[in-house]
């Protein structure tokens, strides 16, 4: 199950949106909605062709593609300086948590999620040539991670580094806890992952294993209770919303524990529908309240977990406030909300939350309104953590493709470019080494104008796949 980093995690202060401007994703590019990621792509497009296609040359199968930083709560540091939200990461790149909270995301939605005290170095960044995560290696150098892989295409490595001990995945949701003394301890909670130290064990959903300073491993055994642990919870708190939910809709979001007295807040902007909520802890007794955007408080009491709610309401900012009724000692907790936003083309603007969406119908009608002609666009496919736009055009026998994802760079819209060919021929690393003299080694981040919390594809009706761009002012 994908589950995505929370836009708002509990107790956080949110970054300042962008400067709202007039148009599709804050520009103003005259073509509407629809066609503005059009321009975006065309500019794009005319930029990298101008002049470059003579540089042909055939192009490995891999692109080297920047993370994302998402920062929850400051303090957050890239090699030793002030992490900033929506900030690329590339190989080499160290990010270190001191009281805050972060995340390095993945543009196809995998991501690594870091506790406070936590230090994680990206070795390694590739996509294949057609969108999906081809290699990623991670060193966690300390603290507690929370690991989300995509499943991965045939050949694709996803492997995390701890202290003389390493982990493969495929796709799959596991813990790692790199300790002062330099043991390891890794959870899994859904799939299984491969852990290799002096010898190597398969560790299968619901099991757990430890590691010594020296790489040695002990028995596989059933995960143990850790009441300040809340990675234990989520899988368990994103299926108590999935049923009934659109899946890119899903927030997950962790909280520092709590005790008897205490109240944390989760905030969860929603584009309409019914919205379900799951508060998830280890024991003891704690109580939800979801606040919906008129106010009314709609509560829960049950005292077993996860205690749930399905609420209809409005589109808006939902606040979802956590008790911690009789809660001694302190104790973690997960909460996960979720809509059954309708895959429709539905614009919503408020002030508050937006929801835009790019279908492929919509493209065709930017597209005949612009009178081009010889030029396809469209969504291709569907994912709840990202969105894949491909471009082919034969004007004047120039036969050119292109494929972008993009995804969640909160608070901006993260775009990478995954595949670029001239008259079949892979030039995208040709296309990438030459933006890189820009400043970057992709698209990498798009001011959308708002803040952007989700995006996800999915499909309409009568195959009418689209983009949905999810986020709040």
């Amino acid at each position: 199950m994908a589950i995505q980093p929370p836009p708002t995690p509990p107790q956080q202060v949110a970054p300042p949106p962008s400067t709202r401007k007039s148009g599709c994703f804050g520009r103003g590019c005259g073509f509407g909605c629809g066609g503005c990621l059009v321009a975006v792509v065309l500019a794009l497009l005319l930029v990298v062709g101008g002049g470059w296609w003579f540089f042909v040359v055939q192009a490995s199968a891999a692109v080297t593609a920047p993370a994302t930083l998402i920062v929850y709560n400051q303090t957050v540091t890239v090699n030793g300086s002030p992490g900033t939200a929506g900030e690329a990461l590339n190989a080499n790149d160290s990010v270190k948590t001191q009281t805050g909270h972060a995340a390095i995301q993945f543009p196809d939605g995998s991501y690594v999620r870091m506790s406070p005290n936590t230090e994680v170095q990206i070795t390694k960044v590739q996509l294949q040539k057609a969108g999906n995560l081809d290699a990623v290696e991670v060193a966690q150098k300390a603290g507690r991670t929370l690991v989300n892989v995509q499943h991965l295409a045939s050949g694709s490595t996803f492997k995390i580094d701890g202290h003389s001990v390493s982990a493969e995945v495929r796709g799959t949701q596991f813990e790692v806890l790199v300790r002062q003394n330099n043991t390891n301890l890794f959870k899994v909670f859904v799939g299984s992952v491969s852990v290799n130290g002096t010898t190597k064990q398969t560790v299968n959903a619901g099991q757990e294993v430890d590691v010594s300073a020296n790489g040695v491993l002990s028995a596989v055994r059933p995960i143990q209770r850790d009441p300040q642990d809340p990675y234990a919870l989520t899988a368990q708190c994103a299926a108590a919303v999935s049923g009934g939910t659109t899946q890119g809709t899903l927030q997950v979001s962790t909280g520092d524990p709590i005790s008897t007295g205490q109240t944390a807040e989760v905030g969860y902007d929603s584009s309409g529908g019914t919205v379900s909520a799951a508060l998830c802890y280890p024991g003891s007794f704690m109580t939800l309240s979801v606040f919906s955007p008129d106010g009314v408080e709609h509560t829960s009491r049950n005292g077993a977990s996860p205690v749930t709610g399905h609420i209809d309401g409005q589109a808006g900012h939902w606040r979802a406030v956590i008790h911690a009724i009789n809660v001694s000692p302190a104790e973690a907790f997960v909460v996960a909300l979720a809509s059954n936003a309708p895959c429709a083309a539905a614009q919503v603007d408020d002030g508050t939350t937006v929801r835009q969406t790019l279908s492929n119908s919509q493209i065709s009608k930017a597209l005949a309104d612009s009178g081009s002609t010889g030029v396809t666009i469209a969504v291709q496919g569907t994912s709840p953590t990202s969105a894949r736009i491909t471009y082919y055009s034969d004007l004047g026998g120039m036969p050119i493709s292109w494929t972008i994802d993009f995804y969640a760079a909160t608070p901006n819209l993260g775009a990478v470019i995954t595949q670029v060919t001239v008259r079949g021929i892979n030039v995208t690393t040709q296309v990438i080494k030459n933006l890189s003299s820009y400043g970057g080694q992709s698209i990498s981040s798009i001011p959308s104008g708002f803040t952007v919390d989700r995006v996800y594809s999915c499909a309409g009706t009568k195959g009418d796949n689209m983009m949905v761009v999810e986020g709040h002012r």
